[in-house]
């Protein structure tokens, strides 16, 4: 195991290992998780692939298989009726 060494002001350091203490970890310890959630938030978004979304549409449409579309009609009527009871005062 290395060890890294850097210089900071004393009242950071009484801070950092008062948090550290807080949450019952030793102040090396706090520091390699707070440097390894900087590292994991710098790390670029994963990427999805062609095989990704077909898998992922497949995924979908297994999902839906054996739904019945809704009849668009009476949706827009649902809809519009929907409009004018939010309006009415009760």
């Amino acid at each position: 195991m290395s060890r890294i060494h850097f210089i900071v002001p004393e009242t950071d350091k009484i801070r950092y290992l008062g948090q550290a203490r807080r949450e019952g970890r030793s102040l090396g310890a706090w520091m390699r998780e707070a440097a390894e959630e900087k590292l994991a938030a710098a790390r670029p978004a994963r990427r999805f692939s062609a095989a990704d979304l077909r898998a992922f549409y497949r995924k979908c449409d297994a999902a839906e298989a054996g739904r019945k579309e809704p009849d668009w009609p009476e949706q827009k009527r649902l809809i519009a009726e929907s409009k004018v009871r939010g309006l009415e005062i009760t």
